[in-house]
Protein backbone atom coordinates (compact mmCIF):
# COMPACT_ATOMS: atom_id res chain seq x y z
CA UNK A 1 0.00 0.00 0.00
CA UNK A 2 1.23 3.50 -0.82
CA UNK A 3 2.36 5.56 2.14
CA UNK A 4 0.40 8.84 2.41
CA UNK A 5 3.61 10.81 2.87
CA UNK A 6 5.34 9.43 -0.25
CA UNK A 7 3.76 11.88 -2.72
CA UNK A 8 2.59 15.46 -2.68
CA UNK A 9 -1.15 15.69 -1.89
CA UNK A 10 -3.56 16.71 -4.63
CA UNK A 11 -5.46 19.91 -3.81
CA UNK A 12 -9.24 20.10 -4.23
CA UNK A 13 -10.99 23.38 -3.42
CA UNK A 14 -14.53 23.75 -2.03
CA UNK A 15 -16.62 26.86 -1.42
CA UNK A 16 -18.61 26.17 1.74
CA UNK A 17 -21.66 28.17 0.65
CA UNK A 18 -21.99 26.50 -2.76
CA UNK A 19 -20.75 22.96 -2.19
CA UNK A 20 -21.20 22.32 1.54
CA UNK A 21 -24.89 22.61 2.46
CA UNK A 22 -25.88 23.13 6.09
CA UNK A 23 -27.33 20.00 7.70
CA UNK A 24 -28.40 21.37 11.07
CA UNK A 25 -27.67 24.24 13.47
CA UNK A 26 -27.71 24.35 17.26
CA UNK A 27 -28.27 27.89 18.53
CA UNK A 28 -27.09 28.95 22.00
CA UNK A 29 -27.71 32.18 23.90
CA UNK A 30 -24.59 33.84 22.44
CA UNK A 31 -23.39 31.69 19.53
CA UNK A 32 -24.32 28.74 17.32
CA UNK A 33 -22.84 25.45 16.17
CA UNK A 34 -23.16 24.89 12.42
CA UNK A 35 -22.78 21.46 10.82
CA UNK A 36 -22.19 21.21 7.06
CA UNK A 37 -21.77 18.16 4.83
CA UNK A 38 -19.63 17.59 1.75
CA UNK A 39 -19.64 14.68 -0.67
CA UNK A 40 -16.99 13.93 -3.28
CA UNK A 41 -16.14 11.08 -5.64
CA UNK A 42 -12.47 10.09 -5.72
CA UNK A 43 -11.38 8.24 -8.85
CA UNK A 44 -7.87 7.39 -7.71
CA UNK A 45 -6.49 6.44 -4.35
CA UNK A 46 -3.93 8.71 -2.73
CA UNK A 47 -3.53 11.69 -0.41
CA UNK A 48 -5.63 14.80 -0.97
CA UNK A 49 -5.79 18.29 0.52
CA UNK A 50 -9.43 19.38 0.71
CA UNK A 51 -9.34 23.19 0.96
CA UNK A 52 -12.56 24.81 2.21
CA UNK A 53 -12.90 28.59 1.78
CA UNK A 54 -15.62 31.20 2.11
CA UNK A 55 -16.09 31.10 5.89
CA UNK A 56 -17.71 34.07 7.62
CA UNK A 57 -15.45 36.34 9.73
CA UNK A 58 -17.60 35.35 12.72
CA UNK A 59 -16.52 31.70 12.50
CA UNK A 60 -14.18 30.46 15.22
CA UNK A 61 -11.81 28.34 13.13
CA UNK A 62 -10.19 26.89 16.26
CA UNK A 63 -13.49 25.14 17.03
CA UNK A 64 -13.62 23.33 13.68
CA UNK A 65 -14.29 19.60 13.79
CA UNK A 66 -14.29 17.14 10.86
CA UNK A 67 -15.82 13.69 10.99
CA UNK A 68 -17.19 11.05 8.63
CA UNK A 69 -15.63 8.93 5.92
CA UNK A 70 -16.39 5.34 4.99
CA UNK A 71 -14.32 3.33 7.40
CA UNK A 72 -10.95 2.14 6.10
CA UNK A 73 -11.56 3.70 2.68
CA UNK A 74 -10.91 7.22 4.03
CA UNK A 75 -8.51 8.32 6.77
CA UNK A 76 -8.43 11.91 8.05
CA UNK A 77 -4.74 12.74 8.51
CA UNK A 78 -4.76 16.41 9.51
CA UNK A 79 -7.03 19.44 9.92
CA UNK A 80 -5.50 22.92 9.76
CA UNK A 81 -6.74 26.45 9.23
CA UNK A 82 -5.08 29.57 7.90
CA UNK A 83 -5.84 33.13 6.87
CA UNK A 84 -4.20 34.52 3.74
CA UNK A 85 -4.48 37.68 1.66
CA UNK A 86 -5.18 37.33 -2.03
CA UNK A 87 -4.29 40.03 -4.55
CA UNK A 88 -7.26 41.11 -6.65
CA UNK A 89 -7.77 43.68 -9.36
CA UNK A 90 -8.49 47.25 -8.33
CA UNK A 91 -12.15 48.18 -8.42
CA UNK A 92 -12.95 50.22 -11.53
CA UNK A 93 -15.03 52.64 -9.45
CA UNK A 94 -11.98 53.55 -7.34
CA UNK A 95 -10.26 56.41 -9.17
CA UNK A 96 -6.46 56.66 -9.18
CA UNK A 97 -4.98 59.03 -6.65
CA UNK A 98 -3.44 61.30 -9.33
CA UNK A 99 -6.79 61.75 -11.04
CA UNK A 100 -8.44 62.67 -7.75
CA UNK A 101 -5.77 65.26 -7.05
CA UNK A 102 -6.07 66.77 -10.56
CA UNK A 103 -9.82 67.14 -10.15
CA UNK A 104 -9.26 68.71 -6.73
CA UNK A 105 -6.88 71.27 -8.30
CA UNK A 106 -9.45 72.17 -10.96
CA UNK A 107 -12.12 72.67 -8.31
CA UNK A 108 -9.74 74.86 -6.29
CA UNK A 109 -9.06 77.07 -9.36
CA UNK A 110 -12.78 77.51 -10.02
CA UNK A 111 -13.33 78.26 -6.35
CA UNK A 112 -10.63 80.97 -6.38
CA UNK A 113 -12.16 82.54 -9.48
CA UNK A 114 -15.62 82.78 -7.92
CA UNK A 115 -14.18 84.18 -4.69
CA UNK A 116 -12.41 86.94 -6.69
CA UNK A 117 -15.63 87.74 -8.52
CA UNK A 118 -17.48 87.96 -5.20
CA UNK A 119 -14.84 90.37 -3.87
CA UNK A 120 -15.28 92.57 -7.00
CA UNK A 121 -19.06 92.69 -6.51
CA UNK A 122 -18.57 93.69 -2.88
CA UNK A 123 -16.36 96.61 -3.99
CA UNK A 124 -18.98 97.74 -6.55
CA UNK A 125 -21.65 97.63 -3.88
CA UNK A 126 -19.47 99.69 -1.55
CA UNK A 127 -18.82 102.35 -4.26
CA UNK A 128 -22.52 102.57 -5.16
CA UNK A 129 -23.56 102.94 -1.52
CA UNK A 130 -20.92 105.65 -1.06
CA UNK A 131 -22.23 107.71 -3.99
CA UNK A 132 -25.76 107.44 -2.66
CA UNK A 133 -24.66 108.58 0.81
CA UNK A 134 -22.88 111.65 -0.56
CA UNK A 135 -25.90 112.59 -2.66
CA UNK A 136 -28.26 112.31 0.29
CA UNK A 137 -25.94 114.43 2.45
CA UNK A 138 -25.64 117.08 -0.34
CA UNK A 139 -21.87 116.64 -0.44
CA UNK A 140 -22.02 116.98 -4.25
CA UNK A 141 -23.83 119.66 -6.20
CA UNK A 142 -26.35 118.50 -8.73
CA UNK A 143 -26.00 119.90 -12.25
CA UNK A 144 -28.99 120.77 -14.41
CA UNK A 145 -32.03 122.98 -14.12
CA UNK A 146 -34.19 120.51 -12.27
CA UNK A 147 -32.65 118.88 -9.21
CA UNK A 148 -35.64 116.59 -8.78
CA UNK A 149 -35.20 115.11 -12.25
CA UNK A 150 -31.54 114.41 -11.56
CA UNK A 151 -32.43 112.81 -8.23
CA UNK A 152 -35.06 110.64 -9.92
CA UNK A 153 -32.58 109.47 -12.55
CA UNK A 154 -30.00 108.57 -9.90
CA UNK A 155 -32.54 106.60 -7.88
CA UNK A 156 -33.52 104.58 -10.94
CA UNK A 157 -29.84 103.97 -11.72
CA UNK A 158 -29.18 103.01 -8.08
CA UNK A 159 -32.12 100.57 -7.93
CA UNK A 160 -31.26 98.92 -11.25
CA UNK A 161 -27.58 98.37 -10.42
CA UNK A 162 -28.27 97.37 -6.82
CA UNK A 163 -30.70 94.66 -7.97
CA UNK A 164 -28.19 93.37 -10.48
CA UNK A 165 -25.42 93.29 -7.86
CA UNK A 166 -27.62 91.38 -5.39
CA UNK A 167 -28.47 88.73 -7.99
CA UNK A 168 -24.85 88.29 -9.03
CA UNK A 169 -23.70 88.16 -5.39
CA UNK A 170 -26.26 85.46 -4.54
CA UNK A 171 -25.22 83.44 -7.58
CA UNK A 172 -21.53 83.65 -6.67
CA UNK A 173 -22.21 82.63 -3.07
CA UNK A 174 -24.16 79.56 -4.24
CA UNK A 175 -21.34 78.61 -6.62
CA UNK A 176 -18.77 78.96 -3.83
CA UNK A 177 -20.91 76.82 -1.49
CA UNK A 178 -21.30 74.07 -4.08
CA UNK A 179 -17.60 74.05 -4.99
CA UNK A 180 -16.64 73.96 -1.30
CA UNK A 181 -18.77 70.84 -0.80
CA UNK A 182 -17.18 69.19 -3.85
CA UNK A 183 -13.73 70.11 -2.54
CA UNK A 184 -14.48 68.56 0.87
CA UNK A 185 -15.71 65.40 -0.85
CA UNK A 186 -12.55 65.00 -2.91
CA UNK A 187 -10.34 65.65 0.12
CA UNK A 188 -12.20 62.93 2.03
CA UNK A 189 -11.72 60.49 -0.87
CA UNK A 190 -8.02 61.28 -1.06
CA UNK A 191 -7.56 60.80 2.71
CA UNK A 192 -9.33 57.43 2.56
CA UNK A 193 -7.67 56.32 -0.64
CA UNK A 194 -4.84 54.47 1.08
CA UNK A 195 -7.05 52.33 3.32
CA UNK A 196 -9.70 51.75 0.65
CA UNK A 197 -7.10 50.95 -1.97
CA UNK A 198 -5.47 48.37 0.26
CA UNK A 199 -8.86 46.85 1.05
CA UNK A 200 -9.71 46.62 -2.65
CA UNK A 201 -6.31 45.35 -3.71
CA UNK A 202 -6.23 42.59 -1.09
CA UNK A 203 -8.94 40.16 -0.07
CA UNK A 204 -8.67 38.16 3.15
CA UNK A 205 -9.53 34.49 2.73
CA UNK A 206 -10.17 32.17 5.68
CA UNK A 207 -9.42 28.60 4.71
CA UNK A 208 -9.56 25.18 6.32
CA UNK A 209 -7.44 22.35 4.91
CA UNK A 210 -8.44 18.75 5.58
CA UNK A 211 -5.81 16.21 4.54
CA UNK A 212 -7.28 12.77 3.83
CA UNK A 213 -5.91 9.50 2.48
CA UNK A 214 -8.12 7.51 0.11
CA UNK A 215 -7.29 3.81 0.24
CA UNK A 216 -9.10 2.64 -2.91
CA UNK A 217 -10.19 3.82 -6.35
CA UNK A 218 -13.68 5.01 -7.32
CA UNK A 219 -15.03 5.70 -3.87
CA UNK A 220 -17.61 8.25 -2.64
CA UNK A 221 -16.70 10.02 0.59
CA UNK A 222 -19.06 12.04 2.83
CA UNK A 223 -17.63 14.33 5.51
CA UNK A 224 -19.25 16.52 8.16
CA UNK A 225 -17.69 19.86 9.13
CA UNK A 226 -18.90 21.58 12.29
CA UNK A 227 -17.78 24.88 13.83
CA UNK A 228 -18.88 27.59 16.25
CA UNK A 229 -20.00 30.96 14.93
CA UNK A 230 -20.60 34.14 16.97
CA UNK A 231 -22.93 37.16 16.55
CA UNK A 232 -26.06 35.02 16.75
CA UNK A 233 -28.32 34.11 19.65
CA UNK A 234 -31.81 33.14 20.73
CA UNK A 235 -34.14 34.08 23.57
CA UNK A 236 -37.50 32.89 24.81
CA UNK A 237 -40.87 34.59 24.28
CA UNK A 238 -44.38 33.52 25.22
CA UNK A 239 -48.06 33.97 24.45
CA UNK A 240 -50.38 33.17 27.37
CA UNK A 241 -54.02 32.51 26.49
CA UNK A 242 -56.86 31.97 28.96
CA UNK A 243 -60.57 31.43 28.28
CA UNK A 244 -62.69 33.10 30.98
CA UNK A 245 -65.58 30.69 30.38
CA UNK A 246 -63.32 27.72 31.17
CA UNK A 247 -61.61 28.93 34.35
CA UNK A 248 -63.06 26.02 36.30
CA UNK A 249 -61.06 23.65 34.06
CA UNK A 250 -57.87 25.06 35.62
CA UNK A 251 -55.99 25.20 32.28
CA UNK A 252 -53.65 27.77 30.72
CA UNK A 253 -52.36 27.56 27.17
CA UNK A 254 -48.75 28.69 26.83
CA UNK A 255 -47.21 29.10 23.37
CA UNK A 256 -43.43 28.81 23.66
CA UNK A 257 -41.45 30.76 21.04
CA UNK A 258 -37.77 31.05 20.24
CA UNK A 259 -36.64 34.45 18.93
CA UNK A 260 -33.49 33.97 16.84
CA UNK A 261 -31.23 36.86 15.80
CA UNK A 262 -28.52 36.20 13.22
CA UNK A 263 -25.78 38.79 12.57
CA UNK A 264 -23.02 36.32 11.71
CA UNK A 265 -22.74 37.28 7.98
CA UNK A 266 -23.80 33.71 7.18
CA UNK A 267 -27.30 33.05 5.83
CA UNK A 268 -29.10 29.92 7.00
CA UNK A 269 -31.45 28.77 4.24
CA UNK A 270 -33.97 25.98 4.84
CA UNK A 271 -32.06 24.43 7.74
CA UNK A 272 -32.94 22.16 10.64
CA UNK A 273 -32.72 24.16 13.88
CA UNK A 274 -32.19 23.17 17.48
CA UNK A 275 -32.31 25.65 20.38
CA UNK A 276 -30.14 24.81 23.38
CA UNK A 277 -30.48 26.07 26.95
CA UNK A 278 -26.74 25.62 27.58
CA UNK A 279 -24.67 28.74 28.31
CA UNK A 280 -21.14 28.23 26.98
CA UNK A 281 -20.10 31.74 28.07
CA UNK A 282 -20.38 30.79 31.77
CA UNK A 283 -17.67 28.16 31.53
CA UNK A 284 -17.74 24.71 33.04
CA UNK A 285 -15.44 24.96 36.08
CA UNK A 286 -16.77 26.10 39.47
CA UNK A 287 -15.11 29.10 41.16
CA UNK A 288 -12.40 28.54 43.77
CA UNK A 289 -13.06 29.69 47.33
CA UNK A 290 -9.98 31.09 49.07
CA UNK A 291 -9.08 30.62 52.75
CA UNK A 292 -10.46 33.36 55.02
CA UNK A 293 -7.97 34.21 57.80
CA UNK A 294 -8.44 36.38 60.87
CA UNK A 295 -5.70 38.13 62.87
CA UNK A 296 -5.18 41.15 65.14
CA UNK A 297 -5.33 44.43 63.32
CA UNK A 298 -2.04 46.33 63.10
CA UNK A 299 -2.68 50.04 63.75
CA UNK A 300 -1.74 52.50 61.06
CA UNK A 301 -0.07 55.79 61.99
CA UNK A 302 -0.38 58.94 59.92
CA UNK A 303 2.63 61.22 60.38
CA UNK A 304 3.01 64.68 58.87
CA UNK A 305 6.55 66.05 58.77
CA UNK A 306 5.43 69.58 57.89
CA UNK A 307 3.91 70.17 61.33
CA UNK A 308 7.12 69.13 63.11
CA UNK A 309 9.19 71.43 60.88
CA UNK A 310 6.89 74.37 61.65
CA UNK A 311 7.18 73.70 65.37
CA UNK A 312 10.97 73.53 65.17
CA UNK A 313 11.21 76.74 63.16
CA UNK A 314 9.16 78.73 65.65
CA UNK A 315 10.29 77.49 69.06
CA UNK A 316 13.68 75.75 68.69
CA UNK A 317 17.24 76.91 68.15
CA UNK A 318 18.92 75.98 64.88
CA UNK A 319 20.85 73.18 66.61
CA UNK A 320 17.73 71.90 68.31
CA UNK A 321 15.89 72.10 65.02
CA UNK A 322 18.55 69.93 63.40
CA UNK A 323 18.15 67.42 66.21
CA UNK A 324 14.40 67.50 65.78
CA UNK A 325 14.73 66.89 62.08
CA UNK A 326 17.08 63.99 62.74
CA UNK A 327 14.64 62.43 65.19
CA UNK A 328 11.74 63.13 62.87
CA UNK A 329 13.52 61.27 60.10
CA UNK A 330 14.00 58.32 62.43
CA UNK A 331 10.38 58.47 63.47
CA UNK A 332 9.34 58.67 59.84
CA UNK A 333 11.31 55.53 59.02
CA UNK A 334 9.88 53.74 62.05
CA UNK A 335 6.30 54.69 61.26
CA UNK A 336 6.77 53.82 57.61
CA UNK A 337 8.04 50.41 58.66
CA UNK A 338 4.95 49.89 60.81
CA UNK A 339 2.60 51.01 58.09
CA UNK A 340 4.13 48.72 55.48
CA UNK A 341 2.97 45.57 57.29
CA UNK A 342 -0.74 46.35 57.03
CA UNK A 343 -3.24 43.55 56.74
CA UNK A 344 -4.68 42.96 53.25
CA UNK A 345 -8.20 41.62 53.16
CA UNK A 346 -9.18 39.13 50.50
CA UNK A 347 -12.45 39.51 48.62
CA UNK A 348 -14.49 36.43 48.01
CA UNK A 349 -15.25 35.62 44.42
CA UNK A 350 -18.89 35.97 43.48
CA UNK A 351 -20.43 32.61 42.75
CA UNK A 352 -21.37 32.23 39.10
CA UNK A 353 -24.85 31.01 38.24
CA UNK A 354 -25.19 27.25 38.32
CA UNK A 355 -26.82 25.22 35.58
CA UNK A 356 -29.57 22.95 36.83
CA UNK A 357 -29.34 19.26 35.94
CA UNK A 358 -32.36 18.33 33.86
CA UNK A 359 -33.72 14.90 33.01
CA UNK A 360 -36.37 15.52 30.37
CA UNK A 361 -37.45 13.84 27.18
CA UNK A 362 -36.70 16.98 25.18
CA UNK A 363 -33.24 15.88 24.02
CA UNK A 364 -31.82 16.47 27.49
CA UNK A 365 -28.21 16.12 28.56
CA UNK A 366 -26.79 16.25 32.08
CA UNK A 367 -26.48 20.05 32.10
CA UNK A 368 -28.89 21.41 29.48
CA UNK A 369 -31.84 20.76 27.21
CA UNK A 370 -32.28 21.39 23.52
CA UNK A 371 -35.47 21.96 21.58
CA UNK A 372 -35.51 20.53 18.08
CA UNK A 373 -37.71 22.66 15.82
CA UNK A 374 -39.95 20.27 13.83
CA UNK A 375 -39.97 22.31 10.62
CA UNK A 376 -37.10 23.74 8.63
CA UNK A 377 -36.55 27.48 8.76
CA UNK A 378 -34.65 30.20 6.90
CA UNK A 379 -32.74 32.65 9.10
CA UNK A 380 -30.98 35.35 7.10
CA UNK A 381 -28.08 37.33 8.52
CA UNK A 382 -30.07 40.57 8.69
CA UNK A 383 -30.08 41.20 12.44
CA UNK A 384 -33.88 40.96 12.55
CA UNK A 385 -35.72 38.75 15.07
CA UNK A 386 -37.04 35.51 13.56
CA UNK A 387 -39.73 33.67 15.54
CA UNK A 388 -39.98 29.89 15.60
CA UNK A 389 -42.43 27.84 17.64
CA UNK A 390 -40.98 25.52 20.25
CA UNK A 391 -44.32 24.14 21.37
CA UNK A 392 -47.85 24.81 22.59
CA UNK A 393 -48.15 23.78 26.25
CA UNK A 394 -51.39 23.10 28.12
CA UNK A 395 -50.49 23.71 31.75
CA UNK A 396 -52.37 23.25 35.01
CA UNK A 397 -53.27 26.51 36.76
CA UNK A 398 -55.04 27.77 39.84
CA UNK A 399 -56.91 31.05 39.31
CA UNK A 400 -57.23 33.48 42.20
CA UNK A 401 -57.95 37.17 42.68
CA UNK A 402 -55.77 39.66 44.54
CA UNK A 403 -57.27 42.80 46.09
CA UNK A 404 -55.31 45.60 47.80
CA UNK A 405 -58.11 48.07 48.59
CA UNK A 406 -55.82 50.77 50.00
CA UNK A 407 -54.12 51.12 46.62
CA UNK A 408 -56.73 49.99 44.07
CA UNK A 409 -60.44 49.14 44.10
CA UNK A 410 -59.97 46.46 41.45
CA UNK A 411 -59.67 42.69 41.63
CA UNK A 412 -56.62 41.36 39.77
CA UNK A 413 -56.83 37.86 38.32
CA UNK A 414 -53.73 35.71 38.73
CA UNK A 415 -52.93 32.26 37.39
CA UNK A 416 -50.61 30.20 39.59
CA UNK A 417 -49.32 27.75 36.99
CA UNK A 418 -47.34 24.53 37.31
CA UNK A 419 -44.91 23.55 34.57
CA UNK A 420 -46.26 20.07 33.85
CA UNK A 421 -44.58 19.91 30.42
CA UNK A 422 -41.28 18.28 29.49
CA UNK A 423 -39.66 21.63 28.63
CA UNK A 424 -37.72 24.05 30.78
CA UNK A 425 -39.05 27.61 30.52
CA UNK A 426 -36.36 30.25 30.10
CA UNK A 427 -36.76 33.85 31.23
CA UNK A 428 -38.50 36.01 28.65
CA UNK A 429 -41.36 38.42 27.94
CA UNK A 430 -44.95 37.21 27.74
CA UNK A 431 -48.04 38.63 26.04
CA UNK A 432 -51.22 37.79 27.97
CA UNK A 433 -54.54 37.23 26.15
CA UNK A 434 -57.95 36.72 27.73
CA UNK A 435 -60.66 35.40 25.39
CA UNK A 436 -58.30 36.19 22.46
CA UNK A 437 -58.11 39.83 23.56
CA UNK A 438 -54.77 41.30 24.54
CA UNK A 439 -54.65 42.13 28.25
CA UNK A 440 -51.12 43.09 29.27
CA UNK A 441 -47.40 42.50 28.90
CA UNK A 442 -45.73 40.36 31.54
CA UNK A 443 -42.62 38.24 31.95
CA UNK A 444 -41.69 34.71 32.98
CA UNK A 445 -38.59 33.82 34.98
CA UNK A 446 -36.63 30.59 34.62
CA UNK A 447 -39.03 27.74 35.45
CA UNK A 448 -37.82 24.17 35.81
CA UNK A 449 -39.94 21.07 35.40
CA UNK A 450 -42.63 20.85 38.09
CA UNK A 451 -42.04 24.40 39.38
CA UNK A 452 -44.85 26.93 39.74
CA UNK A 453 -44.95 30.53 38.58
CA UNK A 454 -47.47 33.37 38.65
CA UNK A 455 -49.01 34.99 35.59
CA UNK A 456 -50.97 38.26 36.01
CA UNK A 457 -54.10 38.25 33.85
CA UNK A 458 -55.34 41.80 34.41
CA UNK A 459 -58.40 43.24 36.17
CA UNK A 460 -61.83 41.61 36.34
CA UNK A 461 -64.80 43.97 36.64
CA UNK A 462 -67.13 41.14 37.70
CA UNK A 463 -65.54 41.22 41.18
CA UNK A 464 -66.70 44.42 42.86
CA UNK A 465 -64.72 46.02 45.69
CA UNK A 466 -66.06 48.58 48.16
CA UNK A 467 -63.65 50.28 50.57
CA UNK A 468 -65.47 52.17 53.28
CA UNK A 469 -63.91 55.38 54.65
CA UNK A 470 -61.48 55.08 57.54
CA UNK A 471 -62.84 55.99 60.96
CA UNK A 472 -60.16 57.46 63.21
CA UNK A 473 -60.69 58.52 66.85
CA UNK A 474 -57.86 60.13 68.85
CA UNK A 475 -57.98 60.46 72.63
CA UNK A 476 -55.68 61.19 75.59
CA UNK A 477 -55.58 58.66 78.41
CA UNK A 478 -53.78 58.22 81.75
CA UNK A 479 -53.66 60.17 85.04
CA UNK A 480 -49.91 60.58 85.60
CA UNK A 481 -48.26 59.35 82.41
CA UNK A 482 -50.55 60.61 79.71
CA UNK A 483 -50.57 58.88 76.35
CA UNK A 484 -52.21 59.49 73.01
CA UNK A 485 -54.54 56.73 71.90
CA UNK A 486 -55.71 56.44 68.30
CA UNK A 487 -58.45 54.00 67.31
CA UNK A 488 -58.66 53.16 63.59
CA UNK A 489 -61.44 51.20 61.92
CA UNK A 490 -62.33 50.49 58.30
CA UNK A 491 -63.95 47.71 56.31
CA UNK A 492 -63.64 46.15 52.84
CA UNK A 493 -66.61 44.58 51.08
CA UNK A 494 -66.16 42.25 48.10
CA UNK A 495 -69.02 40.98 45.90
CA UNK A 496 -68.80 38.14 43.37
CA UNK A 497 -71.16 38.75 40.46
CA UNK A 498 -69.88 35.77 38.45
CA UNK A 499 -71.79 32.54 37.91
CA UNK A 500 -68.96 30.48 39.46
CA UNK A 501 -67.17 30.39 42.80
CA UNK A 502 -63.90 32.34 43.07
CA UNK A 503 -61.00 32.54 45.54
CA UNK A 504 -60.05 36.05 46.65
CA UNK A 505 -57.01 37.24 48.61
CA UNK A 506 -57.36 40.62 50.36
CA UNK A 507 -54.38 42.43 51.86
CA UNK A 508 -54.41 45.19 54.49
CA UNK A 509 -51.65 47.00 56.38
CA UNK A 510 -51.21 46.92 60.15
CA UNK A 511 -48.57 49.37 61.50
CA UNK A 512 -45.36 47.79 62.78
CA UNK A 513 -43.87 49.63 65.75
CA UNK A 514 -40.18 50.48 65.68
CA UNK A 515 -40.13 51.73 69.31
CA UNK A 516 -41.19 49.98 72.49
CA UNK A 517 -43.15 53.06 73.63
CA UNK A 518 -45.28 52.96 70.49
CA UNK A 519 -47.73 50.11 70.98
CA UNK A 520 -50.01 48.70 68.29
CA UNK A 521 -52.84 46.39 69.30
CA UNK A 522 -54.94 44.49 66.77
CA UNK A 523 -58.58 44.22 67.88
CA UNK A 524 -60.34 42.93 64.75
CA UNK A 525 -59.83 40.36 63.31
CA UNK A 526 -58.85 37.98 66.07
CA UNK A 527 -55.93 35.96 64.71
CA UNK A 528 -56.52 33.27 67.33
CA UNK A 529 -59.65 32.17 65.47
CA UNK A 530 -59.00 29.81 62.57
CA UNK A 531 -61.96 31.06 60.55
CA UNK A 532 -63.41 34.57 60.30
CA UNK A 533 -66.80 33.55 59.03
CA UNK A 534 -68.01 31.26 56.29
CA UNK A 535 -65.16 30.13 53.97
CA UNK A 536 -62.84 32.91 55.15
CA UNK A 537 -59.50 32.73 56.98
CA UNK A 538 -57.00 35.43 57.94
CA UNK A 539 -53.27 35.33 58.75
CA UNK A 540 -50.43 37.80 59.27
CA UNK A 541 -47.69 37.49 56.65
CA UNK A 542 -43.98 38.28 56.94
CA UNK A 543 -44.52 41.91 55.89
CA UNK A 544 -46.87 42.45 58.89
CA UNK A 545 -49.84 42.68 56.53
CA UNK A 546 -53.13 40.90 57.06
CA UNK A 547 -54.07 38.35 54.41
CA UNK A 548 -57.70 37.28 54.07
CA UNK A 549 -58.47 34.22 51.97
CA UNK A 550 -62.13 34.12 51.03
CA UNK A 551 -63.94 31.62 48.84
CA UNK A 552 -66.87 33.55 47.39
CA UNK A 553 -69.80 31.64 46.05
CA UNK A 554 -71.67 32.83 42.99
CA UNK A 555 -73.46 36.12 43.78
CA UNK A 556 -71.94 35.98 47.26
CA UNK A 557 -70.05 38.59 49.25
CA UNK A 558 -67.64 38.91 52.16
CA UNK A 559 -66.76 41.67 54.61
CA UNK A 560 -63.27 42.16 56.01
CA UNK A 561 -63.26 44.54 59.00
CA UNK A 562 -60.02 45.93 60.41
CA UNK A 563 -59.74 47.62 63.81
CA UNK A 564 -56.55 48.44 65.74
CA UNK A 565 -55.28 50.97 68.29
CA UNK A 566 -52.00 52.87 68.48
CA UNK A 567 -50.65 54.30 71.80
CA UNK A 568 -47.67 56.64 72.20
CA UNK A 569 -46.42 59.21 74.78
CA UNK A 570 -48.25 62.52 75.01
CA UNK A 571 -45.15 64.65 74.37
CA UNK A 572 -44.25 62.81 71.17
CA UNK A 573 -45.53 62.84 67.63
CA UNK A 574 -45.69 59.83 65.36
CA UNK A 575 -45.56 59.41 61.61
CA UNK A 576 -46.30 56.52 59.28
CA UNK A 577 -43.69 55.41 56.76
CA UNK A 578 -43.82 52.59 54.24
CA UNK A 579 -40.62 50.55 54.16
Amino acid sequence: MENPSDSKPTTIEFNVDRRCPIQYITVYNDRAEVTRSVQYHFNVQGTYDLVFEGFSPSVDLTSLHVSGGTGKACTILEVSYQTRHEEVKTDTELKPLDQLRNELDQIQKRLDKHQQELARLVKQRTWLDGRATKLMNHDEKLSGSNDLDVMQQFLEFYYKNLTKLDEETTNEQNQIKQLTQEKDGFEAKISQYGAEGAAHRQKMKREVTVTVHIASDNVDIALEISYLISNCSWRASYDVRVNSTELEQQKTQLTYYGIIVNQSQENWSNVQLSLSTAKPSLGGAPPKLATLKIDYEIPRYHYRREKLDDFAGKFATPMLMCAKKSRSSSLMRAFTSLGSSSFNEQEESAASPTINVLATETEASMSSSSFSIPRRATIDSDGKPHKVTIGVLDLSSTFTYTIIPKLSLHAYLKATTTNTSDKQLLAGPAAVFMDNNFITHSSIDNVCLGDTFDLPLGMDASIKVEYKPVKKVTDTQGLISKINCENIYHETRVVNTKATDVTVYIYEQVPLSSDEKIRVKLLIPDLRLKEQGSNCTVTMNDANNLEWKCILQSKGECRCPLNYTVDWPKDKRVEYKEA
